[in-house]
């Protein structure tokens, strides 16, 4: 599918979207006036048949409102929820619309997730502003965001990669479940400490359902308190016995304040996550999965008797009713039934009972997040391909490879193969002529197939390796760390990773050594790529050293390659394609020229 083809669907979707909305909105505002209403009639019914000592009358609009007005609720809820839904879904389609003309600016750029330390990440636009993170993550849980960091930190491997490839693969021919899942997962924002907070409760030991006499006491009382409240209005009881029978509710209820008040500000923001949690998980149990990465999240969320989505709700309808502490209405009515009491008992059966499987549950939504943020990626890319992944060390060959984030109309495709342990590509070209953009192309691409994603190429067939950059080295006056001497502490980092390696390295060096002279940049810069050339690696260096070429007829595995610019009419021009050999054109002085500086014939 063409790119304008994608954005007509997309903004089809959310005009459709949009527009359903707005239908079940108006339903909204009446069921909102009409449980005012029933409210209020309730009200004055209770009011006016109290005051006429009419006992029986009483009792049946308590019944009445007890049983009409939570039904009530229970349907505007699910309207409620219809509506955030349609709107959810419109936001959804719209964001493809933004990623589709790389407007990113309002997406999680995942800053948190920057290391400077990290082999690769901080030259290669993984986090940031208009980054990678911005361009793929459709995750709306921490955990989900953490998940999708994580996979662009760590390359996986083979068989892992080939794993997440066929679950994409699947997920992407179902654009309609894809989204529903993200639009359930745009509930209520929490903070990360948030959500922290309310798994932390729920690995805590229980308090009060070690104690056996709250369970009994909580029910005798509630009988006790109901039966009173009932006497006083049909029997004349004396409000005395009324007024006693509460004064016990109440000095149970002081017995669990503490565990109360900590209990629902511990779980009180994270409640909204969880009903996004229950209705992700429900989508997930009830669809059929072929690839099996897929069948193993719903494996993980149906294992038990009561699937997850059921227990998750329990727990979210518990926590809910008890978040209704900060209304004054539940505390009139908790000196009577004990509310507290009754759903502290609720949510500690729970925990006791459940607690071990919710780590595995979020982890599997979580693992599901990720995956359907890369098939996100690549239905609105259906252009792009999925690579390759070698079982032979140190390959990466592509044809018409380009950059993700560079926009349709500005890419420049490149062809490139580089085989072998000890392939070095010398890369020397003019200024701006694109050294650095290929460099920072390839990185990008070795990420994205890393960890599982679809590639902007025709073909791309890449080995397990790691990756390190040393791109963007700066200086640092607080640590009095000059930029020479940054870029030295960088390539140690690189030797380093080289002495013991896991797999591979792809390194990419940027302008080595451009902190020193002449002389000195190229001894180092001679030396280091001799070395690098014998240790279990490969990789590029750019270089404005051209004497750096002559290792080519020195070391079998070093290739010459360069990007080139013209002048035509005094003007430079750049066609950003990357050529076998080294550089032969040059355009320093033309730029400076052209900057005002008077450049002597």
């Amino acid at each position: 599918m063409s790119e304008d083809n994608i954005a007509d669907l997309y903004q089809q979707r959310a005009d459709d979207f949009k527009k359903e909305s707005r239908q079940v909105e108006q339903q909204d505002h009446r069921l909102s006036w009409l449980r005012i209403l029933l409210f209020i009639l309730s009200v004055i019914a209770f009011v006016y048949f109290a005051n006429a000592r009419q006992g029986s009358l009483v009792l049946l609009v308590l019944v009445v409102f007890v049983v009409a007005f939570p039904l009530l609720v229970r349907y505007h809820n699910k309207i409620r929820k219809q509506k955030n839904r349609l709107l959810n879904l419109t936001q959804v389609n719209r964001d493809e619309l933004s990623r589709l003309s790389n407007q990113l600016s309002t997406f999680d750029s995942g800053e948190s997730y920057k290391d400077s330390l990290h082999p690769y990440s901080g030259d290669l636009d993984i986090f940031g502003k208009h980054a990678l993170f911005q361009l793929i993550n459709r995750s709306n849980t921490n955990g989900g965001r953490n998940k999708v960091a994580q996979w662009m930190l760590q390359p996986a491997g083979r068989q892992e990669i080939h794993e997440r490839q066929q679950a994409v693969k699947e997920l992407t021919h179902d654009l309609d479940w894809c989204q529903d899942f993200q639009a359930y997962g745009m509930g209520p924002k929490t903070h990360e400490e948030d959500m922290d907070a309310l798994l932390n409760w729920m690995n805590e030991p229980t308090h009060i359902l070690q104690k056996k006499w709250y369970l009994l006491a909580s029910r005798i009382m509630l009988v006790v308190a109901i039966a009173a409240i009932i006497a006083y209005f049909l029997w004349d009881v004396s409000g005395y016995v009324v007024l006693g029978v509460l004064l016990v509710n109440g000095l149970i209820l002081w017995s669990t304040a503490a565990i109360a008040s900590d209990t629902h500000e511990k779980t009180t923001k994270g409640v909204g996550v969880l009903k996004a949690y229950v209705d992700m998980v429900r989508l997930i149990e009830n669809k059929d999965f072929d690839a099996p990465l897929n069948r193993e999240q719903k494996q993980i969320l149906t294992a038990n008797k009561a699937t997850a989505s059921a227990e998750i709700s329990r727990l979210s309808y518990i926590l809910d009713n008890f978040d209704a502490r900060g209304n004054m209405f539940y505390h009139i009515l908790n000196v009577a039934l004990l509310l507290d009491v009754y759903w502290l008992l609720q949510a500690e059966q729970w925990k006791k009972s459940l607690q071990a499987d919710v780590a595995c549950w979020f982890a599997a939504v979580n693992q599901m997040e990720a995956l359907v943020s890369i098939a996100s990626f690549a239905h609105a890319n259906s252009d792009y391909v999925f690579p390759v992944i070698a079982d032979k060390p140190c390959i990466f060959v592509a044809e018409q490879l380009s950059h993700c984030l560079i926009s349709r109309q500005k890419r420049v495709s490149n062809d490139f193969a580089m085989e072998g342990k000890g392939a070095i590509g010398i890369i020397t070209g003019s200024n701006m002529s694109g050294k650095s953009t290929f460099l920072r192309t390839v990185g990008i691409n070795m990420v994205l197939a890393l960890m599982g994603a679809p590639v902007p190429a025709k073909k791309l067939t890449v080995s397990e390796m790691q990756l390190f950059t040393s791109m963007r080295t700066q200086d640092n006056l607080e640590e009095s760390v000059s930029s020479f001497y940054a870029e030295l502490k960088r390539l140690k980092q690189l030797l380093e990773m080289l002495k013991n390696p896991e797999k591979p390295v792809m390194f990419m060096l940027d302008e080595i050594l451009k902190g020193t002279n002449s002389q000195d940049r190229h001894h180092g810069a001679a030396s280091l790529v001799r070395q690098l050339s014998q240790l279990d690696a490969c990789g590029f260096v750019s270089t404005h050293d051209l004497e750096l070429g002559a290792l080519e007829s020195q070391l079998s595995h070093i290739k010459n390659y360069s990007f080139t610019s013209t002048i035509e009419n005094d003007e430079i021009y750049f066609d950003y394609k990357i050529y076998k050999g080294i550089c032969q054109s040059f355009n320093a002085s033309k730029l400076m020229a052209k900057m005002g500086i008077a450049i002597e014939e």
